[in-house]
Parts: C-alpha cells; sequence; structure tokens
C-alpha cells in the first residue's frame, strides 16, 4: 500500500511504503507518528522501536541516540524548538511528529553517511527553518519600517526645537540689545536731571544775590520815604520818633557809617528838627548822603547783575530741553524693550509647547523601538541558538573523514614543504654555479693548487646541502592539529 502526505509548508513531499500487516495497536501508532517520512526512515525508526525494550522511556531512547552520534542534549533541543517555534504552526500534528520522530535519525548522522531519505529530512528542516526565518524576517522589517517613521516624527520635533532655540536666542541677544540702549537713555537722562539741577543751583545763587539786591534797595527807598522823612521833617504823625527809629534801625545797619556817625543818628533823629544843632543837622544831612549812595550802589548792582542772571536762566532752559529730549529717548527705549520681551515671551511659550509635544510624543517612540529591538532580539536569537545549532549538524561530519580531510591536509603541507625544500635546493644550485664562474676567471689569472681546485666544489657542495636542510627546516612546519567540525555535537 503506497500513502503519500504533503504538506503545504513545506517544498517537497515525502512518499512512505505502510507495512503489508498491522502489528497490533502499538505498531500501527509507530507508523502513523512516521509515515510522512521518507521510506526508509521510517522503517529505521520502526525498527529502532521495535528492538527497544517496551517499558524503555522516549527520553532514555532519544538520548542513547544523540550520545551514540556524539551530539550534547542543549544543542539537538535548540533543533527541536525550531519544530515547536509559534511561527511553524502552519505545520501539520502529523508532519511535525514525523519531523520528530525522525530528526534524531538524520540530522544527526553526520553528513557524510546520511542517506538520501536522512538528507531529505535535513533539507526539509532547512526550508522550515528558513521560512521562520523569512516570517521573523518580515515582522522586523515590518517594526523597522514603524521605527522609521516614529524617528521621522521624533527628527521632526527636535528640529522644530532647535530651530525655536535658536529664535529664543536670537530674541535674547534683541533683548539684551534693547535692554542696553535703555540703560544708555537712562543714564543720558540722569545725566541731563544732574545738569539740570546744577544750572538751577548756579541760577538760584546767582539770582539770590540780585533779589537781595532788589530788597535792600527796596526796603532803603520805603525807608528814606517813610521813617527817615518823618524823623528828619518831625512830621511823625500818630506814631512816636522812638517807635519810627525802631523800624529804621535794622536798615542803618546797611549803611557805611563810620562810628561816630553811627552814634550820633539816634539822638539826632529822635529830637525834633527845631531841637536839633548844627551837629545833629550835619548828622542827619550825612545819614541822607548814605542813603542815597546805598540806593545808587544796589541800583548799579542789579543793573549790571542782569545780563549773567539772564545768561543763568538761558542755560537752564537749555538743560530742561536736554532733559525732556533725554526722557523722550528713554521712554522709546523702555517702549522697545517692553515689545522685544512679550516677542521673546512668546518664543519661550512656542518652545515650551514643542519640548511638551516631544515629551509626549516619547512613549510612542520608545515602544515602537522596544517592539523594533525585541524583535530583532528575537530573530538575532534563532539565528545564533538555534539556526546555528542545525548549521552545526548539518554540517557535522564522522571521524573517519575528519581523519581523511586531517590526513590530506598533511600531505599538502608536505607537499608544499618538498617543493620549498626543491625551490631552496635549486636555488643554492644556481648560486654555487656563480661561484665556481667567478673561481674559473680568477684562476685564469692565478693558478692555485690543484688539490684546492678539487676541494672547493667538494666543499661549495657540502655548504649547498646544508643550506637547503636549512631553508627546509625554517619552512616546513610541524602540522597543526585540523579542526573540523569533530566537536559541533559536544
Amino acid at each position: 500500500q503506497l500513502v503519500i502526505f504533503c504538506d503545504p509548508s513545506l517544498a517537497s513531499s515525502t512518499v512512505l511504503m505502510a507495512p503489508k500487516k498491522a502489528a497490533g495497536a502499538k505498531k500501527a501508532a509507530e507508523a502513523s507518528t512516521i509515515e510522512a517520512a521518507p521510506k526508509g526512515v521510517a522503517s529505521s525508526a520502526k525498527r529502532a522501536a521495535e528492538a527497544a525494550p517496551a517499558e524503555e522511556p522516549a527520553s532514555k531512547r532519544l538520548a542513547a541516540t544523540l550520545k551514540k552520534h556524539g551530539v550534547s542534549q542543549p544543542l539537538y533541543k535548540h533543533v527541536v524548538e525550531i519544530i515547536e517555534h509559534p511561527l511553524a504552526e502552519h505545520l501539520s500534528p502529523d508532519s511535525r511528529e514525523m519531523l520528530l520522530a525522525v530528526l534524531p535519525h538524520s540530522l544527526c548522522v553526520p553528513s557524510d553517511e546520511r542517506q538520501e531519505f536522512q538528507e531529505a529530512t535535513v533539507q526539509m528542516m532547512s526550508q522550515l527553518m528558513s521560512q521562520i526565518l523569512a516570517t521573523m524576517q518580515a515582522s522586523l522589517d515590518a517594526e523597522n519600517q514603524k521605527v522609521a517613521g516614529s524617528e521621522a516624527t521624533k527628527a521632526e520635533l527636535e528640529e522644530i526645537i532647535q530651530a525655536t532655540e535658536a529664535s529664543l536666542n536670537e530674541a535674547q541677544a534683541v533683548t539684551s540689545a534693547h535692554q542696553t540702549e535703555l540703560n544708555t537713555a537712562c543714564s543720558a537722562t540722569q545725566a541731563a536731571n544732574a545738569e539740570l539741577t546744577k544750572a538751577k543751583e548756579v541760577q538760584k545763587a546767582g539770582d539770590d544775590a540780585q533779589t537781595a539786591a532788589q530788597t535792600d534797595k527796596d526796603a532803603l527807598e520805603a525807608a528814606v520815604a517813610g521813617e527817615f522823612e518823618k524823623l528828619k521833617s518831625g512830621d511823625v504823625g500818630d506814631a512816636t520818633p522812638e517807635t519810627l527809629y525802631q523800624n529804621l534801625e535794622p536798615l542803618l545797619l546797611k549803611l557805611d557809617l563810620d562810628t561816630s556817625l553811627r552814634s550820633a543818628t539816634k539822638p539826632a533823629l529822635l529830637k525834633a528838627p527845631a531841637g536839633r544843632g548844627l551837629f545833629d543837622g550835619k548828622v542827619v544831612e550825612e545819614l541822607e548822603k548814605s542813603f542815597v549812595t546805598n540806593i545808587e550802589e544796589l541800583s548799579s548792582k542789579i543793573a549790571d547783575g542782569q545780563p549773567a542772571s539772564e545768561a543763568r536762566a538761558a542755560v537752564v532752559t537749555q538743560a530742561e530741553a536736554k532733559v525732556i529730549e533725554a526722557e523722550s529717548v528713554q521712554k522709546t527705549a523702555a517702549d522697545v524693550l517692553a515689545a522685544s520681551r512679550a516677542a521673546q515671551k512668546e518664543v519661550q511659550a512656542t518652545l515650551k509647547a514643542v519640548k511638551a509635544n516631544l515629551t509626549a510624543y516619547k512613549p510612542e517612540y520608545k515602544k515602537a523601538t522596544e517592539a523594533r529591538d525585541q524583535q530583532q532580539e528575537q530573530v538575532q536569537t534563532f539565528m545564533d541558538v538555534n539556526a546555528a545549532s542545525f548549521n552545526a549538524l548539518a554540517a557535522k561530519v564522522s571521524a573517519r573523514k575528519k581523519k581523511a580531510m586531517a590526513a590530506a591536509a598533511a600531505a599538502a603541507r608536505a607537499g608544499a614543504a618538498a617543493k620549498v625544500a626543491a625551490d631552496a635546493e635549486t636555488a643554492d644550485k644556481a648560486e654555487w654555479a656563480t661561484e665556481v664562474g667567478v673561481e674559473a676567471v680568477a684562476t685564469e689569472a692565478a693558478p692555485v693548487d690543484s688539490a684546492d681546485k678539487e676541494a672547493a666544489p667538494n666543499s661549495s657542495a657540502e655548504v649547498a646541502i646544508e643550506m637547503s636542510v636549512e631553508e627546509v627546516s625554517k619552512v616546513v612546519e610541524t602540522p597543526a592539529s585540523f579542526d573540523t567540525a569533530a566537536n559541533l555535537g559536544a
């Protein structure tokens, strides 16, 4: 009876010749687990199952098979994980059981000792592994595509932040420049105010003297026309002479009078005109002259100080104009600074917003990259562990072939050494021939003893032989141990 099973997930189909007769329920179950395998593998697996004791566990039989072929259980387990991989779920249960049943008897067998049906199983495993890797790579490519989009978004946000930071730096520089302009304007205003204050102080000092002179002049003129005239004429009215004199006395202090005249003033003025003597009359006359003289001097002083007063007033007016101009410049600078600060504040708000956008996007970016990294790690682990384990077993060779390969390598090295020795000997002979030619030329010029002539070639030959041996010993290396896949299953 011919039974054919074809798993659509694998590129090749397998053919199995079923047993002619069922040997009981146990034998039928054993045959069903391997019926998808090549006929030789199924027969071998069946015979191995029949030969093993019925009570012997499957794990013990597997361990014995692995030990027989020199394969470690961890290495074999990594290959089994390929069949049990989640991405191998497209395998039918029969195909999975078939692969698990024939795997120890095919992949674990050295590659140079495998039969055709065993090699077919290895090829099926290779196809399954390639399918899984292709699916994993497709998933990784999809995750990389997502990460590329996430990275583009992140880069765009970072570029916006950089541009905004540059704008903020520019705005800060503008604000700083306007602050400097305002500081300069404030300094100019302070200087203008200081100049105005000084001009006003000078004006006040000069105007105070002018005002004092005018006040004194007015007071003296009023006294001459008032108290002094009444005392002089004796027409005191309702006031007493003593009261009039007390009012006049402070002004007398402003007059430039000698001591005798000053002491005689009061008695003379308090007397009635009829009661004054010649001396008293002379005192009153001199006193009146002194009033007139002081009034004239004050009038002259006032007249002379007017131009200076007007000049001081002009200086004050000019200083006031400078203050007004400086205050106007200061106000303009303050307005410009306020506008630049507002612009800077707006840029700062924009920068804060774009940074918040980047911060809000980071979890999404992290999620995308973590998914990509996880997928990449799975692919790399599969390649470094599972695929590497499969490749190691697939390329495994027997000890006999290792020995043959080592012998072939040793022979190749020996041949290379012999060639090097031959080349060295040829070179030595050429050198000796050259030396002989030189000696022949020398012999024609100066004859030598015949014994020496015979000894020379022999010596040269010995040297040539010694040199060739030395050259060979330098070139021929001790054969290194031929490292092959002998330990792949260890």
